[in-house]
């Protein structure tokens, strides 16, 4: 016998009774969210809505929380427990539970209440979709129209679901729009994504391949949707949809005839689609400054980022960003290989402070993880041994982004069983984040015996690293 409904039944009933005793009943215009956070990550859980943080809430003894929202918009909001976030809907006169385990963080999550059944509906088709990538994958090796044939039935079998579930529950217009829109723009994704998965040519060949009405979904993309601004499928496909484009434009215009995403010319082109096609300011900004990011993050051709850094500050409109994009270009133009490694200090596992470079004496790997990613600071520990053992001509230096003491970090590695030799944390950890543009938290540093940078966005993940460190024990 199963006791979780009943279990459900009385968290619901306490809540309710909690509520009318401190007479906190729903009104217009407000609505109720809480719940039990089991393996808590904090004692306390963030809710946020698009980047703008709405509160924090603590857990109680039993690790469970209860929020009155009050004069809100409705929409989508996202809760954060210090480890994984997740969306959820939520609507005037809604009462919404949710008990969650974060050691299955999203399979695990279940919504009760008023309001349960439109968020449980979206959380299985955010599952379902993850568990499709794999067919999705393996599809796109046939050829266009096969391919086409085969995802189009996926996603009319979900559109008839959601249309007989609509109709059973007589669900929301605001419901309809992120489920409809799940629907259509992770089949849109798929389609984009096909010149970039299918093995069979170049991404050139298969552009001029494709059948002529492939890419006729095109004329129902809505860009500028504010209410959608921040639903994952949405933000994902137009991030790809803008690659594709690009390369199309690019294509037309040079002699490439594949994908390269460090091309100037190519991201030139990406910025000035955006530019053209967009005219929602949050969203076109955003689109800008991520793919500015992006190029900066990835590219090697220092002497490119002035160029695009340019187009970049004459396209966008948020004041913020563009002061960031100036400080990252700065910041890579003194990371260049060959430069010195920036003079930052480090406190070692004793409190002793220490010059960065003076504790650098032979090829060196240094690595950076954060408390609050426990996933990769345990798979960075556990690669950088990996790489230790097989070249021992090389040093692991970690440091903890984070402002902490020695002793806390000290706690961290032993609770994750990991050893605390060549572990370090910065003094100025602001600084440090700046001056060696710790984004993203897997970046990795390569530096010879002398402390000159070999490469500032080595990847210790990615089989190119090796030969890397190959390269330069035998210079």
């Amino acid at each position: 016998m199963s006791y979780r409904p009943l279990f459900y039944t009385l968290i619901c009933l306490s809540v309710l009774l909690s509520c009318k005793k401190d007479k906190n009943i729903i009104e217009e215009n407000s609505a109720f969210f809480g719940g039990e956070i089991i393996n808590p990550s904090s004692n306390y859980i963030i809710l946020y809505k698009s980047s703008d943080i709405v509160d924090t809430v603590y857990l109680d003894s039993k690790n469970r929380f209860k929020y009155n929202f009050k004069n809100f918009e409705s929409g989508l909001y996202n809760f954060y427990d210090g480890k994984e976030s997740q969306a959820f809907l939520i609507q005037p006169e809604d009462s919404i539970m949710i008990r969650v385990n974060t050691m299955e963080f999203d399979e695990s999550l279940v919504f009760s209440g008023i309001g349960e059944k439109e968020n449980n509906y979206l959380m299985e088709l955010f599952l379902e979709t993850e568990k499709q990538e794999q067919e999705v994958l393996e599809i796109s090796q046939l050829e266009p129209k096969e391919f086409d044939k085969k995802l189009c039935d996926i996603r009319k079998i979900k559109l008839e679901r959601l249309k007989a579930f609509s109709l059973k529950y007589n669900t929301s217009e605001l419901f309809n729009l992120f489920a409809n829109a799940n629907i259509d723009y992770n089949y849109y994704y798929s389609k984009e994504a096909y010149p970039f998965i299918n093995y069979s040519k170049n991404e050139s060949e298969i552009f001029d391949n494709l059948p002529a009405n492939f890419f006729d979904f095109r004329k129902d993309i809505d860009y500028n949707n504010n209410t959608l601004r921040d639903y994952r499928p949405y933000v994902s496909f137009l991030r790809f949809h803008f690659n594709n484009i690009a390369l199309q434009e690019h294509f037309k215009h040079s002699e490439d005839d594949t994908y390269n995403n460090q091309s100037l010319d190519y991201n030139l082109d990406k910025l000035t689609l955006i530019e053209e096609k967009i005219t929602d300011t949050f969203i076109k900004n955003r689109l800008l400054y991520y793919n500015m990011i992006k190029f900066i993050n990835v590219s090697k051709r220092v002497d490119d980022f002035d160029t695009l850094l340019a187009s970049f500050q004459e396209k966008s409109t948020n004041k913020e960003q563009k002061t960031k994009a100036n400080l990252l270009v700065n910041s890579y133009k003194l990371l260049k290989p060959g430069q010195m490694i920036p003079d930052l200090i480090v406190i070692d596992k004793d409190e002793v402070t220490h010059h960065l470079k003076d504790i650098i004496n032979k090829p060196t790997l240094i690595y950076f993880w954060d408390v609050a990613d426990r996933y990769h600071l345990k798979v960075c520990h556990e690669r950088a041994k990996n790489l230790q053992n097989k070249y021992p001509e090389f040093d692991f230096i970690a440091i903890s982004i984070n402002a902490i003491s020695s002793r806390e970090q000290g706690e961290v590695l032993k609770r994750h069983r990991l050893g605390h030799i060549n572990e370090y944390h910065f003094k100025n950890v602001t600084k440090a984040i700046e001056n060696l543009s710790i984004k993203p938290i897997n970046k990795v540093f390569i530096v010879d015996k002398d402390a000159k940078i070999v490469n500032p966005k080595a990847n210790m993940f990615d089989i190119t690293i090796e030969n890397e460190m190959l390269a330069l024990i035998n210079r």
